[in-house]
């Protein structure tokens, strides 16, 4: 959150300097208050919000931008100024983060689900997340069918229209805190990997597991995700139907600061209880169908 610069105090020449002090100024109760400073700001922290649970709050979407991205085109009429096809968007605030510098994150908890979208041709649209479990059984009672390697629910004389028919995504879902290395303050997000960047999300969860710390007895032992940094960038990658940008994970050292990993624990809490509710968009269509990430 920026803040203003408090005024200079104006002399009795400087009309110009005066007005725009009278400007930064508030009669309240007949008193004249100066700016406001960081003191008052602490005093008053959390003022506000009081009547908001965790349901009032969007979690912020972390996604590698791709050419087909509304916020790189500006015939979408979304674009978003200095967005470029392989930098990191976060949707919330519409920050960008350089894909070659990556972002800082906390992995703070993780979910695979299977996200039930709409063909685009049929008016589209999410339509609900489904367990592995249970998209395992759909799928014995042919609710659910695989066509040319995705999977589908079939029109109700069993065939499949890649144009007409739902689709089922399996997505992992890496909920995170983004860190501001310059200041130290984060962010949630969720980072959603599906296609061809599931490998990826396997490779981050497996790098995790190989981390190994010494107890007080000195017995080895896994420390949770949330005590691990991860840098995540991005990289151009192909196949034989198109060209776009995937992740890359790489651990960057342990959290060392205590309230970054109370944050990250009360974030993976929240998560684990079903308290973060999340409000899915359809992926975007890059080169092809493999790289909605």
């Amino acid at each position: 959150m920026s803040k203003n610069k408090p005024q200079s105090p104006a002399s009795e020449s400087d009309s110009t300097t005066t007005t725009t002090t009278a400007l930064a100024s508030a009669a309240v109760g007949g008193a004249l208050v100066g700016a406001a400073s960081m003191a008052d700001y602490a005093a008053d922290a959390g003022a506000g919000m009081e009547g908001a649970g965790q349901e009032s709050f969007a979690i912020p979407f972390l996604s590698a931008l791709q050419k087909g991205s509304p916020q790189v085109d500006e015939a979408s009429g979304a674009m978003v100024e200095g967005a470029r096809a392989g930098m990191f968007w976060e949707n919330v605030t519409g920050r960008l983060y350089s894909g070659k510098d990556g972002v800082l994150v906390v992995p703070c908890s993780y979910r695979r689900e299977f996200l039930r979208w709409g063909a685009r041709d049929a008016g589209g649209g999410f339509k609900g997340s489904y367990a592995p479990e249970v998209v395992a059984e759909m799928r014995l009672k042919g609710q659910i069918v695989e066509f040319e390697g995705k999977l589908f629910a079939p029109e109700t004389d069993g065939s499949v229209h890649e144009k007409r028919s739902d689709r089922f995504n399996d997505t992992r879902n890496h909920y995170v805190l983004i860190i501001d290395p310059a200041t130290g303050a984060w962010t949630e997000a969720l980072l959603s990997l599906t296609s061809t960047q599931i490998k990826k999300s396997k490779m981050l969860m497996s790098a995790m597991a190989a981390v190994k710390l010494r107890n007080g007895a000195g017995a080895l032992f896994t420390p949770p995700t949330f005590a691990n940094m991860v840098r995540v960038t991005t990289v151009p990658e192909a196949n034989d139907k198109g060209t776009w940008f995937g992740v890359k994970f790489e651990l960057a050292g342990m959290v060392e600061n205590g309230e970054i990993y109370a944050a990250a624990k009360a974030f993976h809490a929240n998560v684990t209880r079903g308290a973060v509710e999340v409000k899915y968009e359809d992926p975007v269509e890059g080169a092809d169908d493999s790289n909605k990430f």
